[in-house]
């Protein structure tokens, strides 16, 4: 769902008909094949009368060429519904001439509107039976796929009726008859193209169509979207941090002949310098170029500072890191934009020709540092756009919660003669609805019934009634501006080791009876937390059977488990994993914070009310008033730095990132211009990192803060467009 990419190198399929005596077979190997071979797409070449087509797994290819005559087929109608399957899970279809398909070899079952429009639909066009021949009077072949300068057309030729339906599909060539009407004889689609065989040469057999740029555009994409190009072995870290972005990319294990489509190349596992000659002239032209690879020099590396170009942060900041990194020395007149505690250029760029080099070391390709990588390439594309979440969330695990009157050292030294009860609701929640107050901050808070370990019944809530404050608190918040999520029954994670599902259903069950007769019939729970940050699939699917409300799963990005990413589940959910955590120290959690604003735009934090006495959550035994004064001073400076960010509850937080993954914007780029396009019923706003390298003119958006190179735009209409502005 997050991807944007597949590990899988190209590969097309070309059909024949055998019975066509060489037609279709000498024109796919003559003209196709010799253009997929130079765009390093591999091939396999089939009489598809002698296979059993429908059968077929056509899942190793990506592109399918199909050359026919002969509007007879075996099996028409299956032919066409497979090749629909082929084109709904991602395939292109170039179809040369026509379908093939049109008539059943049978003799009966032939197809009809219905079956040929199923596929013809898909790839933004609408079919009528109306062939006939006519004298051009003029043929025009669209300028960016035009083979040659000067064509001739004096012949009868075909010409049939293909309606455009989709405002992406663009005609190639356009016949003007004599009979007075345009037809649409070539025909390029998101999804695929078709090209009728009367208009592929002229009267003195010259190709019209610039074949290299039509097979690249299909297997690459189109020069009109904003796309990243990524050579080398997978890697998964990079993958993810490139699927957060929702930027469309391209994974290849060579480097491709058409380099001038992408606005950025990525060479994972590459070396310094760069002796390409494409990749050399791709620079030379203005293209900027990412090389993660090991250098010539390694050392234990204590901390990491950034430059202010690749992202803002408050003054002071770092982030720690205490490993050893292998790293390429900067030439003479790099640009540093991360550098060590130890003054070494790190993360690096270069100037070559009208274009750029980035150098990013291989060993800072780590889950907690993919913001930093993005940011280190997007920050140097001259003209950028990034879609953001724009949404932090603040929760408060494990309260309202039990407690047992212990009296506690750490306490007692602070405060007195007091014992947990009393540092809950007299201390530390007074405290923390003071900071809500101040800095305007809307909490989530996240109840727990019980800290017993039971998984089988019987399931009772004695710990509950033990603690009377636990009922006064949860009464306090269902009239307040906080909201209630839910932490579980009890404290044991949700899954399929722990738990057996009729017990599990039997826990949650009687859990959400008690939470109607405890915060009544309107308390509806959107939110909830797992235990220990532990959860499966299994989990999941159980706890939506009780609470199909449920829009959040919280979890941890710290996490190595299978739920430890940004991810919908069920369609429905959305696995939130928090990415800061805790009181201090302060510089960790702001590093935390802003390393996941640099890679999704947003943070998502949560801390306890027993971290105090939490000998692994405060292993430098600080007071309460140490850990609420770092506490503090993290939210103002977070506040202070990122104003533009919105502080929402962990549902609407969950809405947020919902939308953010499900509703893709479609980002096109023309000549200093890129237009965002949301379709209609698509949810607004939504909010974009933006660079430019020269002043910009915006419409159908507006800026909400701005930091001399980084701008954060929020898009108010179904399209946005940014442009250069003329000088």
């Amino acid at each position: 769902m997050l991807g944007t990419s597949s590990f899988v190198e190209a590969k097309a399929l070309l059909l024949y008909k055998g019975s066509e005596q060489g037609y279709g077979y000498n024109i796919l190997m003559k003209y196709f094949a010799p253009v997929l071979k130079e765009l390093i797409e591999t091939y396999d070449v089939l009489d598809v009368e002698s296979i059993d087509f429908p059968s077929m797994d056509l899942t190793p290819y990506n592109l399918i060429v199909t050359c026919y005559y002969s509007p007879q087929m075996v099996n028409a109608k299956r032919y066409l519904e497979k090749l629909t399957y082929f084109v709904v899970n991602g395939g292109k279809i170039l179809i040369v001439n026509n379908l093939g398909a049109s008539i059943d070899a049978s003799g009966t079952n032939h197809p009809g509107l219905a079956e040929i429009n199923s596929l013809y639909n898909l790839l933004g066009i609408s079919y009528t039976f109306s062939w006939k021949k006519v004298t051009p009077l003029k043929v025009i072949v669209d300028n960016n796929y035009s083979a040659v300068s000067s064509l001739k057309f004096e012949k009868l030729r075909d010409v049939e009726r293909y309606k455009l339906i989709s405002p992406y599909s663009k005609s190639l060539i356009q016949v003007l008859a004599e009979d007075g009407n345009t037809y649409d004889m070539a025909i390029l689609s998101n999804l695929g193209a078709i090209i009728s065989y009367s208009y592929l040469f002229d009267d003195d057999g010259k190709l019209t169509i610039d074949l290299p740029h039509l097979l690249a555009t299909l297997i690459y994409g189109s020069d009109g979207s904003f796309r990243v190009l990524v050579v080398g072995k997978e890697n998964y870290e990079l993958q993810k941090a490139l699927d957060y972005t929702l930027l469309d990319y391209d994974w290849k294990s060579s480097i491709v002949p058409v380099l001038s489509s992408y606005d950025l190349v990525i060479l994972y596992n590459w070396e310094f310098p760069i002796t390409d000659a494409k990749l050399l002239k791709y620079i030379m032209d203005g293209g900027t170029v990412a090389v993660i690879g090991k250098g010539n020099t390694q050392k234990q590396i204590d901390s990491l500072t950034l430059d202010k170009e690749l992202f803002p942060t408050p003054p002071d900041f770092y982030i720690s890191f205490a490993r050893n990194v292998s790293f390429q020395i900067p030439p003479s007149g790099a640009t540093l934009l991360v550098t060590s505690s130890q003054g070494d250029g790190l993360v690096w760029k270069i100037v070559s020709g009208l274009g750029q080099i980035i150098y990013y070391p291989i060993d800072l390709v780590r889950k907690e540092l993919r913001g930093l990588l993005i940011q280190s390439v997007l920050s140097q594309v001259p003209f950028s756009i990034q879609p953001i979440v724009n949404s932090w969330s603040m929760h408060l695990d494990d309260f309202p919660l039990p407690a047992y009157n212990r009296k506690l050292d750490i306490l007692t030294r602070e405060f007195g003669d007091i014992t947990d009860n009393d540092f809950y609701y007299n201390i530390w929640w007074p405290s923390m609805k003071q900071l809500a107050a101040e800095l305007g901050i809307k909490y989530t808070t996240f109840f727990v019934a019980n800290y017993n370990a039971a998984i089988t019944w019987p399931f009772s809530f004695q710990e509950y009634a033990n603690t009377p404050q636990q009922l006064l608190a949860l009464k306090e918040l269902i009239n307040s501006n906080f909201e209630i999520g839910i932490h579980g029954y009890n404290h044991i994670p949700l899954t399929s080791e722990r738990w057996k599902a009729e017990q599990l259903d039997l826990a949650l069950s009687i859990f959400k009876i008690f939470l109607k007769n405890t915060l009544g019939e309107t308390y509806v729970p959107y939110a909830y937390v797992a235990p220990d940050n532990i959860i499966d699939a299994f989990g999941v699917e159980r706890l939506l059977k009780t609470f199909p409300s449920l829009k959040i799963v919280g979890t941890t990005y710290r996490g190595s488990g299978t739920l430890s990413e940004f991810e919908i589940l069920f369609d429905k959910v959305v696995v939130v994993p928090r990415t800061t955590y805790g009181y201090y120290p302060k510089e960790k959690l702001i590093a935390n914070s802003v390393l996941s604003l640099m890679m999704l735009g947003t943070y998502q934090y949560f801390l306890h009310p027993d971290d105090l006495f939490s000998n692994d959550r405060n292993p430098e035994k600080k007071t309460w008033a140490d850990m609420y004064e770092s506490l503090r001073s993290f939210l103002l400076t977070m506040k202070q730095y990122y104003p533009f960010l919105r502080n929402q509850w962990a549902s609407e937080s969950g809405d947020t990132i919902y939308i953010f993954f499900k509703e893709r914007p479609l980002i096109k780029k023309q000549q200093g211009r890129l237009t965002v396009v949301l379709p209609i019923g698509y949810h607004l706003p939504r909010y974009y990192y933006f660079r430019s390298s020269e002043p910009f003119v915006l419409t159908g958006g507006k800026i909400v803060y701005s930091y001399g190179n980084l701008t954060i735009i929020e898009q108010i209409e179904n399209i946005m467009e940014v442009r250069k502005q003329v000088k």
